[in-house]
């Protein structure tokens, strides 16, 4: 690239600057496409796994570049076709060349360091963090296409001058790939990233858009903070919300109302013994207590004429908590005497399972998304916040609470964070903590 981005090739120094710009931008376009196709691929293997093969590879990589250790790199040895630029016009030669680079895959790769980076991206699990890191390497190979040429009049004295420098660059790449190696490997050791919301209970969320509860002044209220630029709407008295785009579910002391909560305008209410609204709209979810039994209860609120459907049901002395819906699935708890349980209702195929039951500590709360649930585990030694992806066996820690002077309790998911409230029973104080996995 060095030598096909001079005036002579391009015709003149501004199509030589016009070249360089489209090549650096199809580079940095092509690299951060990758990147977040990476990230998005990461998201549904799961970090865990992604951290650890990227370590590996990180340290057989540093070995190769110290020497220590022959081994071969997957590449293409082509390089891109020279005679596009005799071809094609300037625009199109020069943005094709900087995404063939950008991509990686289809040019020469002297280093094993490209690779090492496409796992990172997977172990990251975020298209839009692995896109934004992966475009730095868009933006070096635009930057070698021009910066040898700063002290060099001549592209092969530039290009002659840089093979010299070959071993520095090997040595030096293999301290970067050894630091990586011991950055990953405590990577998988320090967990989620957990951050306090503040004061707060029963967490509702869809997309960036978050509900909580909140005692203020004696009064129970529902706060809907959505993606800025839109304000923060406030329902009172509330409790209990559940969130689907601009539908909000909350109970009240009359029972369950649904409104569009960007203009206050109501859907439905629903007086009665109802509680705990679980909200796919125009699918909705709750409690009816009855006095001698709980039952979970499941209704198209769309249709003129409310039709129940009832889903579960447990004496009063049980518990069915707060259900969670959303993705076609319908999850709950069931916790009496003799143990505790979470089930999950596949809507489509009135197919009931159990993601976990136990009669020694107990399981609650769940939540749903698309693809995973979180519940929270509460045993003699603490509380455990839990993950599993549906249709996989293994069960993932999110966080660990010591002790039982403080607990966590209801749950919210949406994407790749989930919500959780953390309760001091001796204080009353409750605080929503908000889990990036």
């Amino acid at each position: 690239m060095v030598e096909t981005f001079t005036p002579a090739v391009c015709g003149s120094r501004s199509r030589q600057r016009l070249a360089i710009a489209l090549f650096a931008l199809a580079a940095v376009v092509a690299s951060a496409a990758l990147g977040a196709t990476l990230g998005f691929v990461g998201s549904l293997v799961g970090t865990r796994p992604a951290l650890i093969a990227a370590a590996a590879l990180a340290f057989l990589a540093a070995l190769r570049e110290a020497g220590i250790l022959r081994m071969p790199i997957p590449q293409s040895r082509r390089q891109v076709p020279e005679r596009w630029q005799y071809e094609l016009p300037l625009p199109l030669w020069s943005a094709g060349y900087g995404a063939g680079l950008g991509l990686g895959f289809l040019t020469f790769q002297p280093v094993a360091t490209f690779w090492v980076a496409c796992a990172v991206a997977l172990a990251l699990g975020n298209p839009a963090a692995a896109a934004a890191c992966f475009a730095l390497y868009g933006a070096g190979r635009a930057f070698m296409a021009v910066w040898p040429r700063h002290r060099e009049p001549s592209g092969p004295a530039a290009v002659e001058r840089l093979v010299g420098r070959a071993s520095f660059v090997s040595r030096a790449n293999a301290v970067v790939l050894g630091l990586a190696v011991v950055l990953l490997a405590l990577a998988p050791a320090a967990g989620a990233a957990v951050t306090s919301l503040g004061r707060g209970f029963d967490p509702a969320a869809d997309g960036q858009t978050f509900a909580r509860a909140r005692m203020d002044s004696g009064t129970i209220k529902v706060v809907v903070v959505p993606p800025a630029p839109d304000p923060t709407d406030t329902v009172s008295p509330a409790d209990a919300p559940a969130l689907d785009g601009a539908y909000l579910a909350y109970e009240d002391d009359e029972g369950i109302k649904v409104i569009d909560w960007r203009n206050d305008s109501p859907v439905l209410e629903l007086d009665g013994p109802y509680s705990h609204p679980a909200l796919d709209y125009p699918l909705l979810a709750y409690i009816r207590d009855d006095g001698a039994h709980e039952r979970l209860v499941l209704a198209d609120i769309s249709k003129p004429n409310l039709e129940e459907r009832n889903i579960a049901s447990v004496h009063s002395a049980a518990d069915l908590g707060r259900p969670a819906l959303r993705g076609g699935r319908l999850a709950w708890h069931r916790i009496a005497s003799g143990g505790s349980s979470i089930y999950v209702l596949e809507l489509a195929t009135n197919k009931r399972r159990v993601i976990k039951q136990t009669d020694v500590w107990m399981e609650a709360n769940p939540s749903v998304s698309s693809r995973r649930i979180v519940w929270v585990e509460h045993r003699s030694r603490g509380s455990y916040l839990r993950m599993k992806w549906f249709g996989s066996k293994r069960t993932k820690t999110l966080m660990h609470v010591s002790g039982r002077k403080t607990l966590l309790w209801t749950t919210a998911l949406t994407g790749r964070m989930a919500y959780v409230t953390m309760w001091t029973p001796s204080t009353r104080k409750a605080v929503v903590l908000r889990v990036n996995f």
